[in-house]
């Protein structure tokens, strides 16, 4: 079938890169159906079952959709990062920020994350930066043909919120990420501004799951679900990795204060989704809500105002800081709350490795305060599941 998203936008846009579903029992026969009808493949990923093309008709779209073993056939869209500037008044280092999750509880409790690797679907990381050495890093960007480099700092920042070491600053802060799980950094998203296509967000999880992930950090979003979360690619991958006992953390996006702004796939029933607070626990404006549409989003809530953590040295985001090229900044933006849940889950995993998704959100709906649609539960915290 045709998405619903794609086939409405075949009459605005009638030439476009096209993201094919199948039955991964099938990968072979279809990609060599594909092949027959002459289209660029732009990516395939076996695991799940997923080829990307180059932009093709409207015509051959329609024949890719008649091919025997197609499921869906999305259009590849673009994705981009959820990230806004600091305010510039005060920054609020993760050392600190960390803490209303109650992490350090955890530590000295003796669950600190080690034997859960956490993947971060992102714009990469600087694997030389003294919060991130001993990170895995990888690429699943088209184009540049699978570029590591963090250039723009926001996967960096991300990572080191999530699982980054502890370390003092030149500017004499302490930062470190709320667990100190083995970090696996998948660049998806890139080209200076961090975006990307749905394919390569998709193989980005997909290579989270094949390297043993347990919980994957996704700060990343387009503002349309495509079809709906019943046949979105994103919403799908999250229902299958979930199934899989996989947690998946989703930033809400930041399309506050209107309601029913919640970002895709922030918006999966699969995912836990992230709204941002600021340090005294107060709604960020930016913050996206739900509403009539998404009256069960977000879940749960992190601190994602000012919070300064490390960055990719000479990265867009390190050379606006004032002490520039430090590789530490200090930005705002629900990216930043989702990976201090992330990093929580890779605790809870350690106390409790078969704890899931559904589960996280039951003792949130028990612990927490009433959910509203504006974050949720609230903040998620240590003691809530000690």
């Amino acid at each position: 079938m045709l998405n619903p998203y794609l086939e409405r936008r075949l009459f605005s846009k009638p030439v476009q890169s096209v993201l094919v579903e199948f039955d991964p029992k099938e990968f072979a026969a279809v990609i060599n159906q594909i092949t027959q009808l002459q289209l660029p493949i732009m990516d395939t990923i076996p695991t799940f079952g997923f080829a990307a093309t180059t932009p093709i008709s409207p015509e051959m779209i329609r024949k890719v959709n008649a091919l025997p073993g197609v499921r869906i056939v999305h259009a590849n869209l673009t994705q981009t990062i959820f990230q806004l500037p600091t305010s510039g008044e005060e920054w609020f280092p993760t050392s600190e920020s960390r803490n209303m999750l109650e992490a350090e509880e955890a530590i000295k409790q003796g669950f600190t994350g080690e034997a859960v690797k956490v993947g971060v679907v992102d714009t990469g990381l600087d694997a030389t930066h003294p919060q991130l050495q001993g990170a895995e890093w990888y690429s699943t960007i088209s184009w540049p043909a699978r570029e590591v480099l963090d250039e723009n700092g926001h996967g960096s920042h991300v990572s080191s919120t999530a699982a980054g070491k502890l370390h003092h600053t030149p500017q004499g802060v302490t930062v470190e990420g709320v667990s100190r799980s083995p970090l696996l950094s998948v660049k998806c998203l890139g080209r200076g501004i961090g975006t990307g296509f749905t394919s390569e967000v998709i193989n980005a999880m997909t290579v989270c799951y094949e390297k043993g992930a347990r919980v994957i950090n996704m700060s990343l979003g387009s503002e349309e679900c495509q079809g709906g979360c019943e046949v979105c690619p994103e919403c799908r991958m999250i229902a299958t990795l979930a199934g899989r006992g996989i947690i998946v953390v989703v930033a809400a996006g930041n399309s506050g204060p209107q309601e029913d702004s919640i970002g895709c796939p922030g918006c999966s029933p699969d995912a836990l989704t992230v709204a941002a607070v600021d340090k005294n626990g107060e709604v960020a404006p930016f913050s996206s809500r739900g509403g009539d549409k998404f009256p069960l989003k977000p879940d749960v809530a992190a601190p994602g105002v000012d919070i300064y953590s490390g960055t990719s040295r000479g990265s867009v985001i390190d050379v606006q800081e004032l002490a520039a090229g430090v590789g530490f900044a200090a930005i705002s933006g629900t990216s930043m709350a989702t990976p201090h849940v992330a990093g929580l889950c890779a605790l809870l995993k350690q106390k409790d490795p078969q704890i899931t998704t559904p589960q996280i959100k039951q003792m949130m709906a028990t612990k927490g305060h009433a959910k509203d649609t504006i974050t949720g539960w609230g903040i998620p915290r240590w003691s809530y599941f000690a």
